[in-house]
């Protein structure tokens, strides 16, 4: 949905409005003087674009959870793993079970791996050099 300056702009665009009700209406019916409603609102509208900066880092990149944010991930193969077989890899301070991508030839332990597939709770691994 659009850029991310957009997504942002569209997000504070209902609290303008309902800021500028609210102080319209303390305006019509409470007395409250023009230039204060004005100077409110512009208020609202100032601190959205000063934390602008600090939210456009959080809306820019989706996080990474579950298992799928594993993939591309590199490790290094605990075990020597071969085709058809299950080994096991090390990925940051994580074990987990691995097998080889298909195609992919013997990766004795110690081999440098990076992440392709995830299934279930298997990591699908080549070496860092084919990837």
């Amino acid at each position: 949905m659009g850029s991310i300056a957009t997504r942002y702009w569209l997000a504070q665009l209902p609290g303008w409005i309902l800021a500028a009700l609210i102080l319209g209406a303390a305006w019509r019916f409470m007395g409250l003087p023009g230039w204060a409603a004005l100077a409110g609102v512009a208020l609202l509208v100032v601190k959205d674009v000063a934390l602008y900066p600090l939210s456009r880092r959080a809306l820019e990149s989706p996080p990474h959870t579950g298992s799928g944010a594993l993939v591309g991930a590199q490790g290094v193969a605990q075990d020597g793993l071969s085709e058809g077989g299950e080994g096991r890899v090390q990925i940051g301070a994580e074990v987990w079970r691995a097998e080889l991508c298909d195609g992919v030839g013997p990766l004795s332990a110690g081999t440098r791996i990076r992440v392709e597939a995830v299934r279930g709770l298997v990591v699908h691994v080549r070496a860092e050099d084919d990837a």
